[in-house]
């Protein structure tokens, strides 16, 4: 069962059903956070326009409900690969509107969102052998400073840590109740339709469930639900939380600011302390579907869920009563690239973003910006966004893609288990990292 620990409350529709045709200025497909902040950035802009947003199931189906609750300042691809496709000058630019992405979600959270708990306690990607330290330690910049054991223990307490890269510009949320904050804030401004099934039939037309909505405007915001398969391909995240724990637990754990927190794996992982104080997290592993098809079975895997325990276990092998109580899982969107898309078609109106690969609680901020800016033919830096009007390069054709995704992501494992045995930086991520193009 997927038994998302944000989910709890908000399964069940609070918005109408669309029940009969509507004309629209602009109408945006996906009622998560891509088409929220589409909206918002869009009322804010020209309040004039009637807005309709439809959502096949409820709001925060999707990622927005099911994500790690991390807002942070990080990019799908890596910086020093962001630098040599496209130079120093645009990272910066992407870099700089990711930072300013959290401080303004922040701002609307505190005022509009208080119970997402939005808290920028930054985060920290620790060591736990001499392989990861020296990794890790690779990566120290002006953003990112390296803590040793003693400055590591002051923010949190790993067994086994030898240090961790520290990088202030993080901040934690719940994600579904910044979700449902910002639909609340919506509400009355624009019109929200759930339990409404979207489709494309013409230019400015779309079907949604049995009525006809005409609009001058389309944006699909349905990221990894659109049907894309050499696009984009879905990668499964699934996560795991505890019930809340004690102040005695937490103060052997430590984390008091709340910062984000990870180990320097190769097989992707994210932790937070939730503002109800349980211990929440999450990792990659799942295997890659057939033909990029969804697949229920795939996000509630035991076998990842299990993993994902004990990895958290072998972190705190002090906290041995930790029970946990919820598991859940969810796809997010992956282009060729790993780079994000934001594209505007003026002639036909129509928009469309996603590709966040996991990083999409600012992305999604930012990328509905850049749309919305694109749209109004505004004026904002975020316009010269690189990923603004570009498409990535298709994924092979299956079963190509089948077979070389499911191998990568087992030899990601294997090149960590080749670190712990080693304690030298895995020679397989060599051969891993060109092939995956971060």
């Amino acid at each position: 069962m997927n038994k998302s620990l944000w989910a709890e409350g908000f399964t069940q529709q609070q918005f109408p059903t669309i029940t009969e045709n509507l004309d629209c200025d602009v109408a945006i497909i996906g009622g998560g956070l891509s088409g929220l902040w589409s909206a918002f950035h869009l009322h804010q802009a020209k309040p004039e326009l009637k807005i309709a947003l439809f959502e096949a199931r409820h709001i925060g189906y999707g990622a927005s409900g099911r994500n790690g609750g991390w807002i942070s300042a990080d990019y799908p691809v890596y910086r020093s690969t962001l630098e040599k496709r496209h130079g120093k000058k645009v990272a910066d630019l992407v870099f700089a509107s990711l930072k300013k992405s959290i401080d303004e979600i922040g701002s609307f959270a505190t005022r509009h969102a208080p119970s997402a708990g939005f808290v920028k306690g930054g985060t920290v990607m620790f060591a736990r052998n001499k392989a990861q330290e020296i990794r890790l330690k690779a990566g120290v910049d002006e953003e990112h400073q390296w803590l040793n054991r003693e400055e590591l223990n002051e923010v949190i307490r790993i067994a086994g840590a030898r240090g961790g890269l520290h990088n202030a510009h993080c901040a934690s949320a719940n994600p579904m109740q910044l979700v449902q904050g910002l639909a609340k804030y919506l509400s009355g401004k624009i019109a929200i339709y759930e339990g409404s099934t979207a489709s494309e039939i013409a230019p400015h037309m779309l079907a949604v469930n049995s009525c006809v909505v005409k609009a001058s405007i389309v944006i699909n915001a349905t990221e990894v639900f659109r049907n894309a398969p050499r696009e984009q391909i879905p990668l499964y995240s699934l996560m795991v939380a505890t019930e809340p724990l004690t102040d005695s637990q937490w103060k052997e754990i430590g984390n008091a600011g709340r910062a984000t927190f990870a180990e320097g794996l190769h097989l992707i992982n994210y932790a937070q302390r939730t503002p109800d104080n349980r211990l929440a997290i999450g990792g990659r592993g799942a295997r890659y579907p057939f033909g990029s098809r969804k697949s229920s079975e795939i996000e509630n895997s035991a076998r990842v869920h299990e993993s994902i325990r004990k990895l958290a276990q072998s972190w705190f092998p002090h906290i041995s009563d930790m029970k946990f109580t919820h598991a859940w899982g969810g796809a997010v969107a992956i282009t060729r690239d790993w780079e994000p898309y934001v594209r505007w078609d003026r002639e036909f109106g129509y928009g469309i973003i996603g590709g966040y690969a996991g990083d999409g609680m600012t992305m999604t901020y930012l990328a509905s910006k850049a749309l919305v800016q694109e749209i109004i033919n505004g004026t904002d830096d975020v316009r010269g966004l690189h990923f603004v009007n570009r498409r990535s390069r298709n994924w092979e054709m299956e079963p190509i893609r089948y077979a070389a995704i499911n191998t990568l992501v087992k030899l990601s494992d294997i090149a960590d288990y080749e670190e712990k045995l080693t304690n030298r930086p895995s020679v397989l991520s060599r051969i891993i990292e060109p092939l995956i193009l971060r």
